[in-house]
């Protein structure tokens, strides 16, 4: 796991700094889903798939204290993989019925909003 958290942030690395972000989001979901097929397929469970992508990028975090653009790239890998597992955790304690007028009203206020901009 080290190994391919390594290969993502010299790809990273190579990038523009106004996409690293984008990039950083996009290989962090990546990871979200190798570890959690790698989990299910050990029958590790949730918990150890989150774990072991913590450790992994950590650890790399830990080694790049020489060099400052791997350890900025890693940072920011970590940090977009800890608000996708944010945004799950909040996703999970919603209710699962859709609102429709609440969705309504969000679809008038987002329109109105577009209208004003004009």
């Amino acid at each position: 796991m080290k190994n391919v958290v390594l290969s993502i942030l010299a790809k990273i690395s190579k990038m523009d700094v106004t996409t690293k972000q984008l990039s950083a989001r996009v290989e962090a979901q990546s990871l979200l889903i190798g570890a959690l097929v790698l989990t299910v397929g050990k029958n590790g469970g949730v918990i150890n798939m989150i774990e072991s992508v913590n450790k992994a990028i950590n650890s790399v975090l830990n080694s790049a204290e020489d060099d400052a653009g791997l350890k900025s790239d890693a940072a920011i890998l970590l940090g977009e993989f800890q608000e996708l597992l944010a945004i799950s955790k909040l996703i999970e304690s919603e209710d699962p019925e859709v609102d429709h007028q609440e969705l309504s009203a969000l679809t008038i206020a987002a329109e109105a909003e577009l209208e004003n901009k004009k």
